[in-house]
């Protein structure tokens, strides 16, 4: 009788650590990156005022996992390699925008002059 009632105990401590992390995800917002080039992206990188992620390396149309930022906005820094050589989107500031609500989105991020070392950036929900 012991036994049961540990197990059902554990059993319910269980399904609480589950439901915090679940209601965790549900408060944030997850990005991904898709590489929406023709080339391989290396050393991909985001970075927000709410922190940074590095998303290592993305083949032409593959797409990162989730990384989770506690606030995000359209828009974010990002800088790949492509070839050994630094391609970026900077943007100039965030005033006036307003953070995206919790959930998941994707910035598509393709090369708009690999010449001059530029990416462009559109966001996906």
């Amino acid at each position: 009788m012991k036994q049961l009632i540990l197990l059902v105990c554990l059993f319910g401590i269980s399904l609480f650590q589950l439901s915090c992390k679940k209601e965790e995800e549900d408060t944030k917002v997850q990005i991904r990156v898709r590489n929406a080039s023709n080339y391989q992206f290396e050393a991909v990188q985001v970075l927000m005022p709410s922190g940074q992620h590095a998303y290592g390396t993305l083949n032409a149309g593959q797409s990162s996992n989730y990384a989770t930022y506690s606030e995000a906005f359209r828009y974010a820094a990002v800088k790949v390699k492509v070839n050994g050589q630094d391609l970026e989107w900077i943007p100039t500031d965030y005033v006036g925008e307003t953070p995206l609500q919790p959930g998941k989105y994707t910035y598509l991020v393709g090369i708009t002059d690999i010449a001059n070392g530029r990416l462009g950036l559109r966001l996906e929900q």
